[in-house]
């Protein structure tokens, strides 16, 4: 399990989100999260002074996946960006008033097709272009490297803390990413006309 830091005192909600989740409040909470080659962005409105973060582990949907079947579109980027601004408009924030943080990316997958090997710099590129069409400016990032990230948002402060794991470590999240990477390859290798991104 992921421990709170300590500057997580009683005053600040405690939310833990994993592969396709989501957060955003304006009550304060700290949201935490491993990631891998998965991304999380954390959102921030600046003048209502509040934000959210989302963890998602492919940019989009690819054509042989049936959404009607995928009840969790939101470990999609395209879905967990709309749905993350979506969230934060709903409650009062307008979407020019967001700055951006972006963390994740890592190369921590092993024994993949070259296809999914690429998946952290996909993710990566589709997150900045996402940004730079929403012309939400991105103000701090910790992308790509071989190893997986403890991130803390504090929602109601914009302030990030983050922690470089061991690349062996294996927490929830990154057990998950690999199986669910895994059965990526699988229906890849079922579809060999199929090249994933």
């Amino acid at each position: 399990m992921v421990d709170f830091p300590s500057a997580a005192d009683s005053n600040f909600k405690r939310i833990t989100i994993y592969i396709g989740g989501y957060y955003a409040s304006k009550e304060p909470a700290v949201i935490k999260t491993v990631l891998g080659s998965c991304i999380s962005v954390c959102l921030f409105e600046n003048k209502l002074k509040f934000g959210g973060m989302n963890h998602f582990m492919l940019p989009e949907m690819r054509e042989w996946e049936n959404p009607e079947d995928d009840y969790n579109h939101t470990r999609y980027g395209l879905f967990a960006m709309e749905v993350l601004i979506n969230e934060i408009i709903k409650l009062g924030g307008k979407k020019e008033n967001l700055t951006a943080k972006i963390f994740g990316g890592g190369h921590v997958l092993t024994g993949m097709t070259s296809n999914l090997l690429q998946i952290p710099d996909k993710n990566i590129r589709f997150a900045k272009k996402f940004l730079s069409e929403e012309k939400i400016p991105i103000i701090s990032e910790d992308i790509g490297g071989s190893w997986p990230r403890k991130v803390f948002f504090f929602n109601t402060e914009n302030r990030v803390l983050m922690k470089k794991m061991e690349s062996q470590t294996k927490e929830f999240s990154v057990e998950q990413e690999i199986k669910y990477s895994k059965s990526l390859q699988n229906k890849i290798e079922e579809k060999s006309d199929i090249t994933l991104f």
